[in-house]
């Protein structure tokens, strides 16, 4: 078997293993059972990165997503600490299975044609060259993101999600510092 054909089975099963674990993250009635899923959809991303020759972007996507950021996540959710079934949903009827199949078929349906345009646009394309042999690892993404710092939009964003990541913080502790007498409807 040729490391194509094992390329692109690897590629598959990732992609079906992400999009299994997004949707079961979408579709779980407890938070922290949503958290959990959403780590083992991280984990083929992070796969995919390594096959894109990004290893070092792969060990990121376990370090900081799968890692820290769910860890964070799930401390939220225990923080916010909700009761046996406030997390939960109400059992879906059959209509509301059926609206959501439908939902999810019209979605489907309407993004096959962009496969095809996809996929044309991608021909298009002029073939790349072999990457630089630091494609990937942490100097080449060290070089993209800080230099020259003034003029580069990539810093400024590393920056935002930084800041961003603090509201978080920030808002995950004012939740948790509610007095022991207020409910959670007041």
């Amino acid at each position: 078997m040729s490391d194509g054909v094992v390329h692109n089975a690897v590629f598959t099963l990732c992609a079906v293993l992400i999009l299994l674990g997004s949707a079961a993250v979408v579709w779980a009635r407890n938070p922290v059972r949503a958290t959990l899923l959403l780590v083992g959809a991280f984990l083929p991303t992070a796969l995919l990165y390594v096959l894109m020759h990004a290893p070092f972007v792969g060990i990121l996507q376990v370090l900081v997503y799968a890692g820290a950021i769910m860890v964070l996540f799930t401390f939220v959710v225990m923080m916010v600490n909700p009761g046996p079934k406030d997390g939960e949903l109400k059992t879906p009827d059959a209509a509301s299975g059926r609206t959501k199949l439908g939902i999810a078929a019209l979605l489907a349906a309407g993004g096959a044609p962009l496969i095809a345009l996809v996929r044309r646009a991608a021909a298009g394309l002029a073939p790349a060259g072999a990457p630089a042999a630091d494609f990937g690892e942490l100097s080449s993404l060290s070089r993209l993101v800080f230099e020259d710092p003034a003029n580069n939009p990539l810093t400024v964003s590393f920056e935002l999600i930084s800041f961003l990541i603090l509201v978080g913080i920030v808002a995950a502790i004012n939740f948790a510092r509610r007095s022991p007498g207020t409910s959670r409807g007041a």
